[in-house]
């Protein structure tokens, strides 16, 4: 059975891993101490400074994950050439 669909049509793919990161104690317990730092940031500069600093915070990271990523693929694509030689 091709299970390969299933990753990209999923309803459940965030509530799956939503879960699988509330697994793990330690990124429950770094994520309560974000949102706890992050709180009080706010409450020092300002909510609406605070959001702009995040949403700009999540951008840039995000990009840097999709980057890494796809310098990840390409080097599994070299590897598995090498490997076809």
């Amino acid at each position: 059975m091709n299970t390969l669909p299933s990753l990209f049509f999923n309803d459940t793919i965030d509530a799956d891993i939503e879960a699988f990161c509330a697994s793990d104690p330690e990124f429950v317990n770094r994520k309560q101490q974000f949102y706890a730092a992050a709180h009080k940031i706010a409450e020092l500069v300002g909510y609406d400074l605070n959001d702009a600093f995040e949403v700009s915070l999540g951008a840039y990271w995000g990009r840097a994950s999709d980057l890494y990523y796809l310098y990840g693929l390409g080097l599994r694509q070299e590897v598995l050439r090498a490997m076809g030689k």
